[in-house]
């Protein structure tokens, strides 16, 4: 017979931050603990809500299937004496609930163990599950978690019910100072105690105005939708983060349709939807492709009959649309340049100085840049202007008042103070952390110049970012600043750009430098990874994070070849090479020395190879380089099969490694290729 078991656990409510992580750890967490159980079962339905999170498990049988153990006691010299059990075998027995008849004697790595094996009976669903869910429930991590009560729990929540049921029954089962039982909770304000069963529960919540399904939810809201789409004729795009907030903050959601006042449309659209979309969580709406003053917001409800909700959110919108009208006005009436002087008042981070002084870091950095980059002088003179008016909209009421709105607010009122559009947009594009949305040269120059500046001074300081604890988000200005340089095609050296932010700030670069270069080569390996390279490949063009588009064509010309034959066989060749040199210290040897034929050939080709190799590399023609490499393959062969690497006469032996370890380094140039022996296919 097929079984229903059901956990819920009611909680006051959840951040909306949490919900993602929630689902996806019980999700992970529930299947890996019923297989240690070895308990078999169906579907499995995860849900999570405001309120609640649970797990409703299917086709579960009534007991676990019964299973051979096996278990090892002790050395058999140790077991017996003169064939009679000794104390330690009676004691591995007892402890085991078998006898001497039990045992045979196996040998483990040549030593002769005690072995028993037997059938154990499965254990009952009903007795299993109170241990899978506390399990489950003591398993669940989470990033701001409290303490609450005199004995001092500790969860993501404070718990307020635990509902545990095998069908209709309820478990054996405790959690946080709370007994199960069947009694859940239906909507906050028009139900109270609602009495359930593992196969209707959800219909049960529901009809108590809860709609536990977290997918049910989100189609729900994503109808409501469409139905005021089609009601409005008008367009409500959604937004991927607005749609999981409400759908994690709702347990019964509904649309309202309200409206702000007209005057506000006077505002630029951005202000206007970072007001009702991130502060009041609510959807824009828009008349042939303009944003109108009707919004919809969704309360926790089955409906609004007498309007007060759509009131209220009127009310708390058009309060806020009228700040942001004032801040926008009392703005304008100074041109943005006039804003930088203010940032001398605002600290960017403590030790690192105010943001005036970051944007006159930035602006020299920038200046660094855009002279390697070749910039012609009127792209150049673009950049600084950007550079130093980059940060300028933090000074103003409006981004106070609306710390969203940075960049965004930069790039509106330098257009309003008669900035060029490159500078206005570069503004903003500085702060895009996705490298294709850029536009503009300044831009992309800024933007990593505002990034390394980050990095460099908390470096210095020594916050680096460890586990899952990044609080400058350190980690993600990497990854920017290597999609740009791959985006934009950028051959400089980012190692340029670390030691003249060092410069600017007064640090010494000598000092913090291992620990930067290191963390940059790790992110460096992770960039490449998230770009579909295999790890191995990520780790032999992990050398090249210096100049990350230039690692990246290589990446790429490795990927395309690697499984090859030709290029295969080189490995094979190469790995030859590799491993009698690679614990050779030394480069050195003396051409004049060679005495066998091969050795010469090779040498000649070696030579012929090492100048071609590095021009390919400085025309970037990463492709050909390699091809450079394939062509020394039977060569390589053919040294093999006839020198005697290892020969008794120390100076020909020494000579020989010498070579093979130069050899070695001329791979070196292009990649690790080490990394790549066991690859085999991209």
């Amino acid at each position: 017979m097929n079984h229903i078991a059901l956990l819920e656990v009611g909680v006051e409510e959840l951040p909306s931050t949490e919900i993602k992580n929630l689902m996806k750890q019980l999700n992970e967490k529930l299947e890996i603990l019923l297989k240690n159980h070895k308990l078999k079962h169906g579907k499995l339905k995860v849900f999570v809500g405001s309120r609640r999170f649970g797990v409703l498990i299917e086709g579960l049988p009534e007991k676990q299937e019964d299973f051979s153990e096996e278990k090892r006691g002790p050395a058999e010299k140790i077991s017996f004496i003169d064939g009679n059990p000794t104390k330690a075998l009676e004691g591995f027995l007892r402890a085991n609930n078998a006898t001497v008849e039990d045992i045979e004697i196996r040998e483990l790595k040549g030593i002769p163990y005690v072995f028993i094996k037997r059938t154990v009976p499965g254990i009952s669903t009903k007795e299993l599950l109170p241990l899978i869910f506390k399990d489950l429930i003591s398993s669940l991590k989470f990033r701001k978690p409290m303490r609450w009560g005199i004995d001092n729990f500790v969860f993501v929540r404070p718990v307020k019910w635990i509902v545990a049921l095998l069908d209709d029954q309820v478990l054996n089962f405790e959690a946080f100072g709370k007994k199960a039982s069947n009694c859940s909770r239906g909507h906050r304000f028009f139900f109270d105690e609602v009495k359930v069963e593992a196969g209707t529960y959800f219909e049960k919540l529901k009809d108590a105005l809860v709609i536990s399904d977290v997918d049910e939810r989100r189609t729900r809201v994503l109808s409501e939708l469409e139905r005021i789409e089609s009601e409005l004729n008008a367009k409500i795009p959604v937004d991927e983060e607005l749609l999981e907030e409400v759908v994690s903050l709702t347990e019964y959601p509904t649309a309202v349709v309200g409206e702000f006042l007209e005057k506000y449309l006077e505002l630029p659209p951005e202000v206007i939807i970072v007001t009702i979309k991130h502060h009041q969580r609510t959807f824009p709406v828009y008349h042939s492709s303009k944003l109108s003053k009707k919004f919809v917001a969704f309360q926790d409800g089955p409906g609004d009959p007498k309007g007060n909700v759509r009131r209220g959110y009127e009310e708390v919108i058009n309060a806020r649309l009228e700040d942001a009208h004032f801040y926008y006005y009392k703005d304008l009436s100074n041109p943005l340049d006039t804003y930088v002087v203010a940032l001398k008042e605002i600290m960017f981070q403590r030790n690192l100085g105010s943001m005036y002084d970051k944007t006159m870091r930035v602006k020299e950095l920038s200046r660094m840049i855009s002279e390697g980059l070749l910039s012609k002088p009127e792209e150049e003179a673009l950049i600084l202007r950007t550079a130093e008016l980059s940060k300028a909209d933090l000074a103003t009421r409006l981004v106070y008042e609306f710390p969203e709105l940075q960049g965004i607010i930069g790039r509106i009122y330098a257009q309003k103070s008669g900035e060029a559009e490159e500078v206005a947009l570069g503004i903003e594009e500085h702060y895009e952390d996705d490298a294709l949305k850029l536009q503009t040269l300044p831009g992309a120059v800024v933007g990593v110049a505002d990034r390394v500046d980050t990095i460099v001074g908390n470096f210095y300081l020594g916050n680096i970012p460890t586990g899952s604890k990044d609080p400058y988000g350190i980690r993600k200005k990497f990854q920017s600043i290597f999609n740009i340089f791959c985006s934009f095609g950028w051959y400089a050296d980012l190692k340029d750009f670390y030691k003249r932010s060092a410069e600017i700030y007064g640090f010494e670069y000598s000092n913090f430098s291992d620990v930067l270069e290191n963390f940059t080569k790790n992110r460096y390996e992770n960039f490449l990874m998230d770009k579909g390279y295999s790890i191995r490949i990520a780790r032999a063009v992990n050398s090249w994070w210096n100049l990350p588009y230039s690692g990246e064509l290589i990446a790429s010309a490795l990927k395309s070849i690697v499984g090859n034959e030709e290029f295969d066989k080189l490995l094979v060749a190469y790995q030859r090479v590799h491993n009698i040199s690679k614990k050779h210290d030394s480069v050195k040897f003396d051409g004049a020395l060679f005495l066998k034929k091969e050795e010469k050939t090779l040498f000649n080709e070696y030579l012929r190879v090492y100048d071609s190799l590095k021009r390919h590399l400085d025309e970037h023609k990463f492709d050909r380089a390699i091809s450079d490499l394939i062509s020394l393959k039977e060569f390589i062969d053919d040294y093999f099969d006839n020198v005697f690497v290892m020969d008794n006469q120390p100076d020909i032996r020494l000579n020989r490694l010498g070579f093979l370890k130069a050899l070695d380094e001329l791979f070196f140039k292009i990649a690790d290729f080490s990394q790549l022996l066991d690859e085999g296919v991209n």
